[in-house]
């Protein structure tokens, strides 16, 4: 409660709304990551036995794009944007300011733990936010790091490292944020949900769900067969879309798992997953308990488990778990009843294309996080889109989405709520505050809004006001709605609204001689009688009483 109470009296003095405290804190940020390299490199180690080029791929180099994108564009970010509308509202000047929304809470999980916890830090910081921030206690050692590193380089009046268990991050649920982002799994997903739901607080949720692979028939299967074992290895299969199975054509099964073997033996020409020249070059899974839990669905599975055993991988006490393919597996396998973050990967055939359909509509029943697809027909990669839902769509790669600048990374239904990367962090740590104002100068354009109503004034609103006819109704039995209305005074309703306009910039000519004559602008008005004048003209225009 001690670092949420500095960290409220924090937001509340305003600093944070500022550029030059956004500024300074993300190039702060950037240095944080820079200058400590070597030290995030050991901590992953003993944490994660990450290979140094995946921690530089996955957690430095990424954010460290994110922070300087969001450096490079911050101001243009802050700036409130005008709003595109139609001429006769160009008067109230429409805008958009970009306010922060104040003191967010970000939980992060232990995969990626500086990626997830940094990253939407950069977009808390350029929304111009206080922070609390609550790393996962799965990763100590990089928990403890990150913890002094904040202290060392951000304002910790405004930007604040929680520790502890899942018993400290409910507690911290308990207290009032303004915005809460949360990345994790579903389960924990929906109890964040249901406590920012006691406060209306509202949220970010980046979950997961099992992500598919679809393979046709025309696609490339050495170059499909590498991607997808990059992408299923990359952190030992421990990446929330990551691939979780395979849709492949019944007669390319085998061939496929042959071409799987090939790959591997790129990869690992020695046959080792650890050399004395590069080290080590595959992650561990995280605890025990979760080797365990892998272990098991290999147990319960009915289908044909195919592992790597020339690797030497299978090592409880390095927890160290071999990449395993799982043939003939149905739709209610153990293995696709849950996300299975690591790296064991089953795979269902399919016959037609109408059979690969309907087993997608059966397993997608929760929208994954992605859904990758691999063909070298645009026809294919149509059907995919057309008859899926997920947070992205990949077509013959796997995680590149995660780190394109630009892109909005995100779940859709049970795989989260909300976006964030570039641009998308800002809007989701700021609140989109609508505005418009109508200067005093403009009180004759609407004039004709005010008591006592007449003829008159009704007739000039519909001719001014009345939106465009919509055309192609070409029913004659159909009622005219408008047949009481003359067509000559619908047809000229471009004619009304460029009225409005010369209007406009006749009474600010005016306006600015008067300024400038140091006169009365009203008076000026009065005297040359504008408003009179041309409601005449109009009206004998349209032919209409006066």
């Amino acid at each position: 409660k001690k670092a949420y109470r500095t960290v409220a009296n924090g937001n509340s003095s305003g600093i944070t709304k500022t550029y030059s405290w956004r500024l300074h804190q993300l190039k702060q940020l950037a240095y944080l990551i820079q200058e400590n390299e070597t030290s995030f490199e050991a901590a992953l180690e003993i944490d994660l036995g990450r290979p140094r080029q995946e921690t530089h791929g996955a957690d430095l180099n990424g954010t460290t794009y994110e922070i300087l994108n969001a450096i490079k564009n911050l101001q243009d970010w802050m700036r409130p944007t005008n709003v595109k509308t139609d001429l006769m509202w160009k008067v109230y000047e429409p805008k958009i300011f970009h306010e922060p929304k104040g003191l967010v809470l970000i939980i992060s999980p232990w995969n990626y733990p500086v990626a997830l916890l940094i990253g939407p830090l950069v977009g808390a910081i350029a929304g111009g936010n206080s922070v609390i921030l609550k790393p996962s206690e799965n990763c100590p050692a990089t928990a403890s790091l990150m913890t002094r590193l904040i202290e060392s380089y951000m304002d910790s009046n405004n930007i604040q490292v929680i520790n502890g268990d899942q018993h400290q991050a409910t507690k911290l649920l308990d207290l009032k944020f303004d915005h809460i982002f949360y990345t994790g799994n579903e389960k924990a997903g929906r109890i964040v949900a249901t406590k920012a739901a006691q406060t209306l607080t509202p949220v970010t949720l980046e979950l997961g769900g099992k992500s598919p692979v679809i393979i046709f028939d025309d696609a490339d299967l050495l170059k499909t067969a590498r991607r997808i074992l990059w992408g299923k290895m990359y952190n030992a299969g421990q990446t929330c879309v990551a691939p979780d199975y395979l849709l492949v054509p019944k007669d390319l099964e085998d061939q496929f798992i042959k071409m799987f073997q090939k790959v591997l033996k790129e990869f690992y020409p020695n046959k080792s997953t650890e050399t004395k020249q590069q080290g080590n070059q595959y992650s561990q899974i995280i605890n025990e308990r979760q080797f365990n839990r892998l272990k098991n669905l290999l147990n319960k599975t009915k289908g044909e488990a195919v592992l790597f055993e020339d690797l030497n991988q299978k090592n409880d006490s390095h927890l160290k778990f071999p990449i395993t393919l799982v043939k003939n597996v149905k739709e209610d396998d153990e293995l696709m009843k849950e996300e299975i973050f690591g790296p064991i990967l089953p795979i269902m055939s399919y016959e037609s294309q109408d059979d690969l359909v309907n087993k997608l509509r059966r397993t997608q029943s929760a929208p994954p996080l992605a859904i990758y697809a691999f063909s070298k027909n645009e026809g294919n990669l149509e059907l995919v889109r057309n008859n899926t839902k997920s947070g992205q769509l990949v077509f013959n790669e796997l995680l590149s989405q995660f780190v394109i600048p630009g892109l909005p990374f995100g779940g859709f239904g049970t795989s989260g709520i909300g976006s964030y990367h570039g641009y998308y962090s800002f809007q989701t740590f700021t609140h989109e505050r609508s505005s418009v104002k109508l200067p005093f100068w403009a009180e004759s354009l609407i004039a004709i809004r005010n008591p006592p109503y007449n003829l008159k004034k009704a007739k000039l609103a519909q001719l001014i006001l009345k939106p465009k006819r919509l055309s192609g109704r070409s029913n004659p039995n159909l009622p005219r709605i408008d047949a009481q209305v003359a067509p000559s005074s619908v047809g000229f309703l471009k004619f009304t609204k460029l009225y409005v306009f010369v209007l406009a910039v006749l009474l600010l000519f005016f306006k600015l001689k008067s300024n400038k004559d140091g006169g009365d602008f009203e008076l000026i008005f009065a005297r040359f009688e504008i408003k009179d004048q041309v409601l005449y003209i109009v009206y004998r225009f349209f032919g209409l009483e006066k």
